[in-house]
């Protein structure tokens, strides 16, 4: 696990993690810390992880640092915000042992915590709207060798080390398999708070993710014109009538960053492989 102040969802994490993994397949648990100024290092170790202090703050250079530490065939990463579905190890785990050259395995996750991306992620779920491209490094288990034979995390894409490594494995013919009937959950205490994130991470991420062919333009345009029903059909689901105004601005706020992103220069294109 990469951390950097998690002390408000660690605990959670932590106690979601221990009741989902076996402890007899655990052989070591690492916290590699990004130089947290908050209750971090305390509550790791309250639940028996040892705390490395990264050389150099970001995702992909503290998740290059644990992976340093592997010894193992097998090893998982989680982010610092997750609450892992009590059926996650035996499901993930049964995913990467079905086919050999599966090279990572992983579930979905779902927002916890507000109302309103709670009623968005649900409906997409439930429905089965979630892309059927979509990955995260957030809740995954991992081949040891075929990580390091594709060098581990890529270093150029500190907000997308995910999808650049997708990429880097399936050049190299391995698979990425997500299961997506186990759902954990990804706290959040704040749509407010989201969006901003959905800003920064196109203003500093300075990479754009073009779906093609997987995503077609008519699918787009589908979606977004559907944009106004869709909303009405999860605020009733949600029992949550905000949830007609805010999925809405939500979709606008990634549309207006994306293209906000794509008149800049300095914003390199990478398309979203397929799988073989």
């Amino acid at each position: 696990m990469w951390t950097l102040n998690g002390g408000s969802t660690l605990s959670r994490c932590f106690e979601s993690i221990e009741k989902a993994v076996p402890s007899d397949v655990i052989c070591h648990r690492y916290v590699v810390d990004g130089g947290s100024t908050d209750a971090t290092k305390e509550i790791a170790e309250r639940f028996g992880w040892t705390i490395v202090r990264s050389n150099r703050r970001g995702i992909p250079f503290q998740a290059n640092q644990a992976l340093d530490l592997v010894d193992t065939k097998v090893f998982g990463s989680f982010e610092q915000d997750i609450g892992l579905n009590p059926v996650w190890f035996k499901g993930v785990m049964s995913a990467l042992s079905s086919d050999s050259s599966v090279a990572v395995a992983q579930g979905l996750r779902a927002a916890s915590g507000s109302r309103y991306l709670e009623a968005i992620d649900g409906y997409g779920v439930r429905h089965g709207l979630v892309p059927r491209w979509i990955y995260s490094i957030d809740n995954n288990l991992y081949r040891t060798g075929a990580l390091r034979a594709v060098g581990g995390f890529p270093l150029d894409c500190a907000m997308s080390a995910d999808g650049a490594m997708r990429n880097n494995l399936i050049e190299k013919g391995w698979k990425w398999k997500v299961c997506r009937d186990i759902v954990s959950l990804h706290y959040r205490d704040s749509f407010v708070k989201h969006l901003r994130h959905v800003v920064i991470q196109s203003a500093e991420n300075k990479v754009l993710w073009e779906t093609y062919p997987e995503y077609r333009i008519p699918d787009k345009l589908g979606r977004f014109v559907a944009t106004p029903l869709t909303s009405a059909r999860m605020a009733s689901e949600a029992n949550t009538p905000g949830v007609f105004f805010a999925y809405p601005l939500f979709r606008a706020v990634r549309i207006l960053s994306r293209v906000i992103g794509s008149l800049s220069k300095e914003y390199r294109l990478i398309e979203v492989r397929t799988q073989p």
